[in-house]
Formats: C-alpha cells, sequence, structure tokens
C-alpha cells in the first residue's frame, strides 16, 4: 500500500483501489458527490464516515480500466476545488438568480387584470339588443316625450273642435 502525504491518499495495487478521506467543514457534501459523479465512468465509488466531520472515500477501478490512480486521486483534488468554486458562486449569486427566475416566470404568465381587459376591449359593448344599456332619463325621457305629444295632439284636436 502507498501512502502519499501531501494529499493524505492511500494506493493498494493489489486491490486497484485508492482511498482518502475528506474533510466536510472545508467540502460539503454537495461538492464531493459532484466531483465523485464525474469520475463514475471511470471507477467504482464507495462513500463512508461521518458526514459532519470526515468522508472517506474509496475507488475502485472498473476491470477494463486501466487508469492511473496516482493520477486519479490529483484530478479527484483538482475537480473537488472546481465543484466548491461552483458551489460557492452559486451561493453567493442565489438571490439574483431567485429575483431573476421569478421575474421570468411573472412576466411569462398572463396577468388576470390583463385578461379581463383585453376581454372587454374584444366585446361589443356598444350592442344593445335589450336595451338595458339605456339611462332612466333616456328611457322616460322618450316616454314623457310621447305623453307630451299625445296630449298636445289631444289638446289641438278640443281647440280645433272649439273654432
Amino acid at each position: 500500500m502507498t501512502k502519499n502525504k501531501d494529499f493524505n491518499f492511500s494506493i493498494d495495487k493489489k486491490q486497484n483501489q485508492l482511498k482518502f478521506t475528506i474533510n466536510t467543514k472545508i467540502y460539503p457534501l454537495t461538492v464531493i458527490y459532484q466531483a465523485a459523479y464525474l469520475f463514475l465512468d471511470k471507477v467504482y465509488i464507495f462513500l463512508a464516515g461521518d458526514p459532519e466531520k470526515k468522508l472517506e472515500v474509496n475507488f475502485k477501478s472498473k476491470p477494463d480500466s486501466n487508469t492511473d490512480l496516482n493520477q486519479l486521486a490529483g484530478l479527484f483534488y483538482n475537480e473537488l476545488l472546481n465543484q466548491l468554486l461552483r458551489y460557492k458562486v452559486s451561493e453567493t449569486n442565489a438571490k439574483i438568480r431567485e429575483y431573476i427566475v421569478s421575474q421570468a416566470l411573472y412576466n411569462a404568465v398572463p396577468n388576470e387584470v390583463d385578461e379581463l381587459l383585453k376581454e372587454v376591449e374584444e366585446e361589443d359593448w356598444q350592442e344593445d339588443p335589450l336595451g338595458i344599456a339605456k339611462t332612466w332619463e333616456e328611457q322616460n325621457q322618450k316616454q314623457s316625450k310621447k305623453k307630451v305629444k299625445s296630449k298636445t295632439s289631444k289638446n289641438q284636436g278640443k281647440t280645433k273642435k272649439k273654432k
């Protein structure tokens, strides 16, 4: 078993395995999962330990793989840093991203008021087949004019008879 003190990992060449521990206070679990996901095509990955303190990672080479485990350890640590940076940027920009998405969704969904206004504009509100859009004065003015006309015609008829 070969140990590397710089990166805190060990390689078991007989078992074709790479073992190391990761401090979860430095690298959150999400970051570790994202970094490990990128290596699934090259190795089998086993995670164990206390997620609050340290996580033990065990890489076992796939049968058809000719991967150099020493190089793979360095690539994995680089990927941890890459994913950690993405995680930090994501945390930093979370509020801005949420605001942009909420504005996009708000503008994509038509407002109820806009829909109602559009309906009213499309309706032909000037047609009044039932005659219910007339004011009280309009309705009563016509009736009062008819009454006035009928009274004046009757009065005119009476005045003609008197002559």
